[in-house]
């Protein structure tokens, strides 16, 4: 029995150092702390919603019961309504001056903070169809107006009279100029189908175009700009195709060669995902000694995230929320597919606006 407590106690004092709810529920529930005292600590920490519900869920016949609700009526309550409001003010006047990326957030802070989010929530959805539109509107026309550029700038290459209709160095510039046509339409493949994966249709129809405009024809192009123009949210209007345009030839370029001496010299110096963008162009090479590299890359960048994430829960507990920040910020430099970094770093963005918001509320 008393082994099995103890056993208890350790896992109790180990998820102590972690700076998520669970841990913090969990501490609770074994009685090692009250709920009033972690709800508190969650206020200083800036986490208002969390210590609020906290509050809320701590019942009559608990001794911190009359205390807790003193805090959560003089302390708590007031500042998620100061919150809201300064996320609602500053959303209204940001989709006055057609701000939307930003008015769209807001909204979203604001229904965070909201009892009633419904309305918000309406908002905030127009303001991301209104971002999304602005963006592609504005990206198509500029890469519309390159695509047509270079098709031109392809035809240029054509020797005036006084020149043979053959001359070698006409010839030999015309094919420098469709090798880099071939490595814009390489990127243009990779960019729609990126944001096929993301789920932004409206970007991987826009990429989808670019490359029928270099390439008319394609039909694997062409099926993707057909699907994407069909997965575009309601309301969302694309922007009207112009004239076709000639196809140009393009010539298949080779990627530069990478040496595993050159990914040893960037870990050597330290500069990880140097090595690893590298590692992984050895990899597509079919280099044997690139699965070995990229362990070894991943090994030690995966160390130096968990360390700069475990640092910004360290300085979170400590409400040193700027220097929380700032580890995390590292963490997901280092790997920014980790989710649990990268929600650790938007909470701890939030938690820094929210922080600063109050105290120029309370000024």
């Amino acid at each position: 029995m008393v082994s099995r407590l103890l056993l208890y106690t350790l896992i109790g004092l180990m998820l102590s150092a972690c700076a998520g709810k669970t841990g913090n529920d969990f501490r609770v529930s074994l009685g090692f702390v009250s709920a009033f005292d972690v709800a508190k600590t969650e206020f200083h920490q800036g986490l208002f919603l969390e210590s609020r519900k906290r509050l809320l869920s701590i019942q009559k016949d608990d001794k911190d019961y009359p205390e807790a609700q003193a805090f959560f009526k003089r302390t708590v309550e007031p500042a998620r309504l100061k919150l809201l409001r300064y996320y609602v003010r500053k959303a209204k006047a940001e989709e006055k001056r057609g701000e939307w990326a930003k008015a769209e957030e807001d909204y979203r802070m604001a229904a965070e903070l909201s009892q009633q989010p419904q309305a918000l929530l309406t908002y905030q959805k127009n303001m991301n169809l209104k971002a999304r539109q602005l963006r592609l509107n504005s990206l198509y026309a500029i890469r519309k107006n390159e695509d047509l550029a270079w098709l031109d700038w392809k035809k240029g290459y054509t020797p005036p009279i006084g020149l043979l209709g053959d001359d070698k160095a006409f010839s030999e510039a015309s094919t420098n100029f469709a090798k880099l046509i071939e490595e814009r339409l390489l990127q243009t493949k990779k960019l729609s189908e990126k944001y096929k994966r993301d789920d932004e249709p409206e970007l991987a129809w826009l990429y989808a175009d670019s490359y029928l405009r270099l390439k008319p024809g394609d039909k694997k192009a062409q099926n993707l700009k057909n699907a994407m123009a069909t997965a575009v949210p309601q309301g969302f209007i694309l922007p009207k195709e112009g004239k076709k345009v000639e196809a140009v030839k393009v010539i298949k370029v080779k990627e530069e060669k990478v040496t595993s001496q050159q990914v040893n010299k960037l870990i050597a110096e330290k500069k990880w995902l140097s090595a690893k963008e590298k590692a992984l162009e050895l990899r597509r090479q079919g280099d044997s000694k690139a699965d070995m590299l990229l362990k070894k890359i991943n090994t030690k960048i995966s160390e130096m995230a968990e360390d700069a994430y475990q640092k910004g829960n360290i300085a979170f507990r400590t409400e040193n929320i700027d220097g929380a920040v700032s580890f995390w910020q590292k963490a997901v430099d280092l790997k920014p597919d980790e989710q649990t970094y990268v929600d650790s770093l938007r909470r701890g963005k939030q938690i820094q606006e929210r922080l600063k918001a109050l105290k120029a509320e309370d000024k």
